[in-house]
């Protein structure tokens, strides 16, 4: 299967402390994605100070998705209008996008967040 690194399992791959299970369906998956949203939110939080990284965001990301061979996964307007219209269940508007992203393309969600899972139709493993 497909899947979608949402922005905890993109940091973990990073420092190589994925878990076992999420690194083997990285492994085995056909293609793994990575939202846009993802790399803009690991720069919102190196900006204000909660994380920090070897390199600038932008390098960060792009040594990373090459190394791994990560697909990038654009937003778009469906995509976008579809997270509005989720139900409540998550406030985090990255983690709503990531939700409609795997909905819209049938990825399974790489992920620790406890919610993402509780969407219907959302497959998760972590």
């Amino acid at each position: 299967m497909n899947v979608l690194l949402d922005t905890c399992a993109l940091l973990a791959l990073a420092r190589g402390d994925l878990p076992k299970s999420a690194a083997a369906a990285l492994r085995s998956a056909t293609e793994a994605s990575v939202s846009i949203v993802s790399p803009w939110e690991v720069a919102i939080k190196v900006a204000a100070g909660k994380i920090r990284l070897r390199e600038p965001p932008m390098q960060w990301f792009l040594g990373l998705s090459e190394r791994y061979e990560l697909r990038e996964l654009p937003l778009d307007a469906h995509s976008a209008c579809a997270a509005a219209a989720l139900p409540p269940i998550h406030r985090d508007p990255f983690d709503r996008v990531l939700v409609a992203l795997a909905q819209a393309h049938t990825l399974m969600v790489l992920t620790s967040d406890e919610n993402i899972p509780k969407y219907p139709g959302i497959k998760t493993l972590w």
